[in-house]
């Protein structure tokens, strides 16, 4: 078996305005550094023995504080960085509700709005699971790997692993700032079982 931890990053400016981020680099604030050397605690305990990063700056000081722990490097996966929100990131989702009711209610569904350069639902999951599926092949038994990514990307990431649509499927919860979840490699399909969701 080979454990999966998806980690997503500690608190940013945006993140406490409630403003998306999507591809902005957006630096870990005073309260996402705390919480990230807090959590590199508890995911120390779970005997990491890899880690792979976002290459954004949120994700990548986030996993710094568990490699100052561990003695681990920090590798970075391009396909891991967050789903991109186009012409919509820096904004908040009710001035975008108030400006694109009609685009909004389509964005909360679940649809597509390649208009406002918004990347997809499916495209975003095929691409973070793709990149998971990559980084865990050729794992060896009892191998504990951390995946640090964000919020978007790791839900929807974990939604391909599990082998659903991520375009009509929304089972996951969103991800709070610096919990975690705990995938495990099954012999059943899809391949993988969720053990914690939103750890910490």
């Amino acid at each position: 078996m080979t454990d999966l931890i998806l980690w997503r990053h500690g608190q940013t400016d945006y993140n406490s305005q409630g403003r998306i981020q999507g591809r902005v680099d957006v630096p870990l604030n005073e309260t996402g550094r705390d919480q990230a050397r807090r959590a590199a605690e508890d995911i120390a305990a779970l005997g990491p023995t890899r880690i792979v990063s976002s290459p954004l700056t949120r994700a990548r000081d986030t996993a710094e504080a568990l490699a100052s722990l561990t003695g681990l490097s920090v590798e970075i996966d391009e396909g891991l960085a967050e789903k991109s929100f186009g012409d919509w990131e820096g904004l908040k989702a009710a001035d975008i509700k108030k400006q694109w009711p009609e685009h909004y209610a389509t964005w909360r569904a679940g649809g597509d709005l390649p208009q406002f350069r918004i990347e997809g639902r499916r495209h975003t999951a095929e691409r973070v699971g793709e990149a998971l599926k990559a980084i865990v092949a050729g794992s060896q038994k009892d191998d504990v790997i951390v995946a640090v990514s964000h919020g978007a990307a790791t839900n929807l990431g974990a939604t391909y692993l599990l082998g659903m649509d991520a375009q009509q499927w929304f089972g996951l919860r969103g991800m709070s700032n610096c919990c975690y979840a705990l995938l495990r490699t099954n012999k059943r399909p899809p391949g993988w079982a969720v053990v914690t969701w939103n750890a910490g």
